[in-house]
């Protein structure tokens, strides 16, 4: 059986690299809901988003990150606002399975469209980590999230 009790987080891992790109894997666990998939991104655009990160936990404007596409090929999207007066922090992750053959059926396709909330001081954390994963294309990012079960 599945253990709902495990860490809720988001997650961007590096799983292969080469000279222009690398591919990443992303991982959410919002509790009742879960989900996994690659897509492939360009170091330069990792550490914008890091920045952008930054600029948001400054009190800046919404920080997203969108890669690959959302065809068959994987895709990747976070997106950071705040929801209220009070500056808290949610999160939307939108992630759409990869490696679907190229003759396929648009319902071949799994997605996971998700709503979390974060901290300052988690998305701090996970853009510092970021950086790190752009500059060295090796390791992973690691968000810890809020969600209500």
């Amino acid at each position: 059986m599945d253990n709902l009790d495990s860490a809720l987080e988001v997650s961007l891992e590096v799983v292969y690299d080469d000279e222009d790109m690398v591919e990443l894997t992303a991982m959410v666990n919002a509790g009742w809901w879960r989900g996994r998939c690659n897509a492939y991104a360009i170091p330069s655009d990792m550490s914008s988003f890091a920045q952008a990160l930054l600029r948001f936990a400054d009190g800046g404007p919404l920080a997203e990150f969108e890669v690959g596409a959302d065809n068959g090929i994987g895709f990747i999207g976070l997106r950071f606002y705040r929801i209220d007066r009070s500056g808290h922090i949610g999160g939307h992750a939108r992630l759409a399975s990869g490696h679907v053959p190229t003759v396929h059926r648009s319902e071949e396709i799994s997605r996971l469209a998700v709503e979390f909330r974060a901290e300052t001081w988690g998305i701090i954390k996970f853009a510092r980590q970021l950086v790190v994963l752009a500059e060295t294309k090796n390791g992973r990012a690691t968000l810890a999230i809020e969600v209500d079960l």
